[in-house]
């Protein structure tokens, strides 16, 4: 659920919602029916997205299996992949705090501890950039935030 609605819920247990609640309740209501149709093609060009974004990616990193073992390029696929349903899932709730909490906050961790942010910094990049060629102008602009947010708690 989306946070914002989540806290009106909690806010006004026992009592009636403001009008600023209402509003806000209203809406998240009134946007969803754009947020899913978007939602659902977000998630039926994933493949084209990530075979674009690993085309461009892998040829910079041509001793990442030597480094990282045979599955390193299966790995980085499945992480993007993460990743990308993750911000899908945050456009459709339109929420960053659900990205942020079940996802950045964690993974950051785990790519600072195995010291290979800057490895992935490109990649990030790539799938901001690759936006344009695989969404419309009015896709890519609701899901380039939840992107940006996810490439500047990742690699910045």
């Amino acid at each position: 659920m989306n946070t914002l609605i989540d806290e009106c819920w909690i806010q006004a247990e026992g009592t009636y919602l403001n009008s600023g609640q209402l509003n806000s309740v209203q809406n998240y209501i009134e946007s969803l029916p754009q947020r899913i149709l978007i939602y659902q093609e977000l998630q039926a060009q994933e493949d084209a997205l990530l075979d674009r974004i690993m085309e461009k990616f892998k040829p910079t990193l041509p001793n990442l299996t030597r480094q990282h073992g045979h599955l390193a390029w299966d790995r980085c696929r499945r992480d993007l992949s993460m990743v990308w349903r993750y911000c899908c899932m945050a456009y459709l709730l339109n929420d960053e705090g659900y990205l942020q909490d079940k996802l950045l906050y964690w993974m950051e961790t785990i790519l600072k501890s195995l010291k290979i942010r800057d490895k992935c910094q490109l990649a990030y990049k790539l799938m901001l950039d690759s936006l344009q060629y695989v969404f419309s102008d009015q896709t890519q602009g609701s899901i380039r935030p939840y992107v940006q947010l996810a490439k500047s708690m990742l690699v910045n």
